[in-house]
């Protein structure tokens, strides 16, 4: 059953959104998919989500820092004129990827928003701060990187827990999170760029 779920599986998280997702959502999906039960091997096969899940993590990271290396080559000529060669796409076009302003924002209450250090956020970003603060705080259990052992801070967010694993973490966020109306978005948008524009340029 688990050769059956590995190729599921990582098809299940490419096209899944990363700051919502858990290991039940995707354990029922393979189920679904594959047409058989996996309740027999449950243990196993949500530990082995878990490392796919913080394996294919990785890998995203690692191809969004060399996209943005690749990206553009920038060629400074005379007169202070530059110019700007991008590298041609022999692949086939991929969908243009969102900008962190462009996902929907939403009211983060504390703790968590004293974990991510804003009280405006989208999902994706939450997601992304999260893991800044656990790796700037080295939370992740060295023979174990699935493994976050929590700080007062994670404590606070997971109920108590002394330890939580790095695809349980985003069931932990979501009563923080206050939904912000459609028509209200442009508005707290706008009041978190004023915000990151006081951050980087202080008085």
């Amino acid at each position: 059953k688990k050769k059956l779920c590995k190729k599921k599986n990582v098809d299940i998280l490419k096209s899944s959104d990363l700051a919502t997702i858990t290991t039940k959502s995707v354990r029922h999906s393979l189920e679904s998919q594959l047409g058989i039960s996996l309740r027999d091997i449950k243990k196993e096969i949500n530990l082995y989500i878990e490392q796919l899940f913080l394996d294919f993590q990785q890998q995203q990271e690692e191809i969004k820092s060399k996209a943005l290396v690749k990206k553009v080559e920038v060629k400074k000529v005379a007169g202070n004129k530059v110019t700007k060669r991008t590298t041609k796409k022999t692949t086939k076009k991929e969908p243009k990827e969102r900008k962190p302003i462009e996902w929907p924002l939403l009211k983060v209450l504390p703790p968590l928003s004293d974990i991510i250090h804003t009280q405006l956020c989208s999902r994706p970003q939450t997601v992304k701060k999260m893991w800044e603060y656990i790796r700037s705080h080295n939370l992740q259990l060295e023979t174990d990187k699935r493994v976050i052992i929590c700080d007062d801070k994670f404590k606070e967010l997971s109920g108590g827990e002394e330890r939580i694993t790095a695809f349980s973490m985003n069931k932990y966020t979501q009563k923080f999170f206050v939904p912000i109306p459609k028509e209200e978005q442009e508005k707290y948008k706008a009041i978190l760029r004023q915000q990151e524009e006081n951050k980087s340029n202080p008085i």
